[in-house]
């Protein structure tokens, strides 16, 4: 026993003989001190901790009062008495936890006491520890939460190989005009980056917006290799397995009211908790609208530039607008999660009724047995598609037409809380990849537009607009209009989009010959 104190003692002074050089001054000593207690050593009994400066301090100073390596020897420390639990009482107890693993310590007390004809319970903290010694009571602990084995803790190593989605528990907001609303946010979490790549407020965690949530993200940043989520009816739903399939998505599977599966998300909900559900008491909302701004500000400004503790670094960092190889048109994006109907159009007026409302089919579509084929789309279920043929789909009119829209409130006074100047300092900047509210789906949008027809209309064109906008974005919207629209002039209709999408590069790169004005 004496060596091994002995042996603590030459440790402990190793530690502290850099600190006894007599030309140090006070203030030196001290912030040396301060940055040996920044470093990880490793212990006599082999833990990796740094020493603490209050450690530090008290072993210079009994060294100073007596310079013997033997002062630093730790202080013997006095046996403890046995243990007032008897060995016989553990038995019982743990046979009591087997039989009802949840059993509290105050009943095993109360059950000791009338077993063993005891004047007065055991205490319950001598109890507690000398169960927790016994390798039985850990494991009856382990079974008791749901837990048959040890967790195995599971990363992916590259960013879009997983993403993980989920729900955050509903919360209600309150309008500037009175109304209040109870509504959910749905997110889209790259699990090695731990990126939000896409969130949504949304009034329930329906089939429609989950599908919505992953088209944001899939339509800006490409398709992950595979997909996690829980067993919520929305993601568990055939139509959304089914387009994960279509998509060439591997769904990983994972049990019900299994909450420790789903740690990472879990944790961003619990900082979207502290960092935003809270500051919204302090936060006028306009709309529903507005409420989404302030969520995109929050993500983009707060939680994408906080230093992850595991990463060591940010998430935007992490993932330094990264986007998936495995890049997806927005049309098979749409097809993907279509579902399919045959239904039967009126005979005399030829009109169709689809989720309650009325539909007129164009003639020449309808049968003599009058079956219509028709798709409806599960994130807009109110707006039917008819099948011309497999892959082709056209809007399928209205009977009559829908009321017009209450114009929204535009006013220029936006309500001012404590998450305003988030959403201002959002508004103010550049994004990564364009301008807020300008990415890649409005570039496709452009594109389709402009040159009469839908585009992407396959993957290699979705793969070169992707790698082009990579490569010399982002753009300024009307600089990008314009500059599009000067390009097909000066080229022709009929152009293919590699063509195109030259030209458009000799007025972005200056160092190319034929330069015109850049974006």
């Amino acid at each position: 026993m004496k060596s091994e104190a002995l042996r603590v003692a030459c440790w402990r002074f190793e530690q502290i003989s850099p600190l006894m050089d007599p030309r140090l001054t006070a203030s030196e000593r001290a912030r040396m001190i301060v940055g040996m207690a920044r470093v990880c050593v490793r212990w006599p009994c082999g833990r990796e901790a740094p020493v603490p400066r209050s450690t530090l301090y008290r072993w210079l100073k009994a060294y100073q009062a007596d310079p013997r390596v033997e002062s630093l020897m730790p202080a013997e420390r006095e046996k403890r008495l046995e243990s007032v639990i008897k060995p016989e009482w553990l038995d019982y107890a743990l046979a009591l936890l087997e039989e009802e693993p949840a059993r509290s310590l105050f009943v095993l007390a109360r059950r000791l006491q009338d077993r063993f004809q005891l004047p007065t319970p055991p205490a319950r903290s001598s109890l507690h520890r000398q169960l927790q010694r016994q390798a039985r009571y850990r494991e009856l602990r382990r079974r008791s939460s749901g837990e048959i084995r040890l967790r195995r803790r599971f990363q992916a190593l590259l960013p879009h190989d997983i993403w993980h989605a989920d729900a955050k528990a509903d919360f209600t907001v309150r309008f500037t005009h009175g109304e209040k609303r109870t509504v959910r946010i749905l997110s889209i979490l790259d699990d090695a980056t731990r990126f939000i790549l896409a969130a949504l407020v949304v009034a329930s965690e329906s089939l429609a917006a989950a599908v919505a949530t992953f088209r944001a993200a899939a339509s800006r940043y490409g398709l992950p290799g595979k997909f996690y989520a829980d067993r919520g009816s929305a993601y568990d739903s055939d139509a959304f397995r089914r387009g994960l399939a279509i998509l060439g998505i591997h769904r990983i599977n994972t049990r019900p009211r299994n909450p420790s599966a789903h740690g990472k998300i879990e944790a961003y909900h619990r900082s979207l908790h502290r960092w935003f559900i809270r500051e919204l008491l302090h936060q006028p909302l306009r709309d529903m609208a507005h409420l989404q701004a302030l969520l995109d500000a929050f993500i983009d400004q707060l939680y994408h530039q906080h230093v992850h503790r595991e990463l060591k670094q940010t998430s935007a960092q992490a993932l330094h607008g990264h986007i998936s190889l495995r890049a997806v048109s927005l049309e098979r994006l749409r097809d993907a999660f279509l579902v399919e109907r045959e239904l039967r159009a009126h005979p005399k007026t030829g009109e169709l009724r689809v989720e309650g409302r009325l539909f007129l089919v164009p003639k020449h579509l309808i049968t003599a047995q009058r079956y219509i084929r028709i798709a409806l789309d599960t994130e807009h279920p109110n707006q039917p598609l008819i099948v011309i043929r497999p892959g082709v789909y056209e809007p399928l009119p209205p009977a009559f037409p829908p009321p017009a829209d209450t114009p929204a409130d535009t006013a220029d006074n936006e309500p001012v809380g404590s998450l305003t100047p988030l959403l201002e300092k959002y508004r103010g900047r550049t994004l990564p990849q364009a301008h807020s509210g300008f990415g890649l789906p409005e570039i496709y949008s452009a594109f389709s537009r402009t040159i009469g027809r839908h585009i992407p209309s396959t993957e290699a064109e979705a793969s070169a607009i992707v790698q082009w906008l990579a490569d010399y974005g982002p753009f300024d919207p009307k600089a990008f209009d314009l500059a599009l629209t000067q390009t097909l002039e000066h080229l022709g209709s009929g152009r293919p989009l590699t063509q195109i999408l030259q030209a458009l590069t000799r007025r972005i790169n200056p160092s190319q010959p034929g330069k015109e004005t850049p974006l």
